[in-house]
């Protein structure tokens, strides 16, 4: 039973963890090459179907991480800080704590107010190339949102490695 919740544990952490990469380092710098009505339609369908996957996974870390953590030092134990197993689990935990927060903020507060960018269904969409005058630039909101997103989309890219460089240690 341990080897499956260890097993599932891993792949929680795998979605998760993979996920938070494929944001930074793909989606958000390819959200430049297109337009802004249409960033915020990607984001929006992109959101729809992450946020819910994500928060699966995150949940599957948490559950199978406290019952790992019930067998393998007990709940007790956690919180003595009389171990290096211990030690290092707190640190993960708080690490991963955070993450949660982070990811609530970029998933349910920065996520849709880019979003919000996208025009509604049946809008007319700007002029194109030969379509008569060039279609203004992004709004500075949209261009200031994408920044903290990708500041934000970092920070958790680096909180995820510190919590890959804690599981190593223990």
């Amino acid at each position: 039973m341990q080897a499956v919740l260890h097993w599932l544990h891993l792949i929680g952490i795998t979605f998760w963890v993979g996920g938070i990469f494929i944001n930074t380092l793909v989606l958000m710098p390819s959200l430049g090459a297109i337009s802004p009505p249409e960033r915020g339609k990607l984001l929006g369908a992109y959101l729809k179907r992450f946020v819910p996957l994500t928060w699966g996974a995150i949940v599957l870390v948490v559950v199978t991480g406290l019952f790992r953590t019930g067998k393998v030092i007990g709940y007790s134990t956690l919180f003595s800080f009389n171990t290096r197993y211990g030690d290092i689990l707190l640190a993960k935990i708080i690490v991963v704590a955070v993450m949660i927060v982070n990811g609530v903020y970029l998933g349910f507060v920065l996520g849709p107010k880019i979003a919000s960018f996208a025009p509604p269904p049946g809008a007319p969409q700007p002029a194109g190339p030969g379509q008569g005058d060039r279609p203004p630039g992004p709004p500075p909101e949209l261009l200031r949102l994408q920044k903290r997103m990708t500041i934000v989309s970092w920070v958790q890219v680096v909180l995820a490695l510190v919590v890959l460089f804690l599981i190593a240690q223990i």
